[in-house]
């Protein structure tokens, strides 16, 4: 995909999203042969609308000359501003061939470890890549708004990592967004000095080192649970891992201490209907859909 810097305007001219198709198809990365709401195969609507298509059409051609005109109208198709040439540079334009891709990977990674042995989500293409290997002393916190206090209070300080737990799609319940914590590490100017790891789930306008949907969640008797402020946490997006550095022992004993898996001094009114949810539902990494048993 494209880097954040580049506009709209860029992505229609360089052939809009059937041309980004186009590329991972030339690859042999995608199934042309699935069908599409119009009726269309995906092959087929690559062949009509992919801009380096020998098929494409004249129509097609010209909406991706399609410019800004940088009028305000509240009437659709007002404006025939259009650009000279198409972007078909694929070497250092907008959309790049596969050879000459921005990263070889996706815009997202799973992290496996101790903490989060089913897993975990980072948006890689919104963390800086000085901070792709991060490790730093645990800020523990039981709900996003304890963690919206502490960050604004001053608690969170550059090198910890905040933990936000009991945001799962049980122990929340049902799984809020979480777009606060990491705007408020933002306005400090520590998104860059802090990571964020919950059981909770961000929304794509979510930037800096930020991990979800860790999972066991903690109302699961995950291991994200048993952490305690001052823990180190080592994160690595290389290696794919995220680990707290306490040995085994240690956690499988925490663990064992534990006798209830919610959150301390939270509070938050849980209507009847969210608790028979919670009740219910799976971790993240399950697609937080809901378990009945067969009889």
């Amino acid at each position: 995909a494209p880097n954040s810097h580049y506009h709209i305007q860029d992505v229609n001219r360089a052939g809009g999203i059937l041309s980004i198709l186009g590329e991972l198809a030339r690859g042999g990365l995608l199934d042309t042969s699935a069908g599409r709401v119009d009726g269309r195969t995906l092959g087929q609507a690559i062949a009509a609308f992919d801009l380096r298509s020998e098929t494409a059409s004249s129509e097609a051609k010209q909406r991706y000359l399609s410019a800004p005109a940088g009028l305000y109208s509240r009437e659709l198709g007002t404006q025939r501003t259009y650009y000279d040439t198409p972007d078909t540079d694929r070497t250092a334009g907008c959309i790049r061939d596969l050879e000459h891709a921005y990263f070889r990977d996706g815009g997202l990674a799973v992290l496996t470890g101790n903490i989060a042995r089913r897993g975990c989500i980072v948006k890689t293409a919104g963390v800086d890549a000085s901070l792709f290997v991060f490790r730093g002393r645990a800020r523990v916190y039981e709900s996003q708004e304890q963690a919206i206090g502490g960050i604004l209070g001053g608690e969170v300080q550059a090198g910890d990592v905040v933990v936000i737990r009991y945001e799962g799609p049980k122990g929340g319940p049902g799984m809020q967004e979480m777009l606060y914590p990491t705007s408020y590490l933002k306005s400090r100017h520590l998104d860059k000095a802090c990571a964020l790891i919950t059981d909770g789930r961000f929304s794509g306008g979510t930037s800096g080192l930020s991990i979800g949907h860790v999972s066991p969640e903690a109302a699961s008797g995950g291991e994200i649970a048993v952490i305690r402020t001052g823990d180190e946490i080592e994160i690595d997006i290389p290696r794919r891992s995220i680990r707290l550095m306490v040995g085994d022992d240690e956690i499988a004993a925490r663990m064992a201490a534990q006798q209830h898996f919610r959150p301390a001094a939270r509070d938050r009114r849980i209507p009847a209907s969210l608790r028979a949810y919670a009740k219910l539902v799976s971790s993240a990494d399950k697609g937080a859909v809901r378990i009945v048993e067969e009889e």
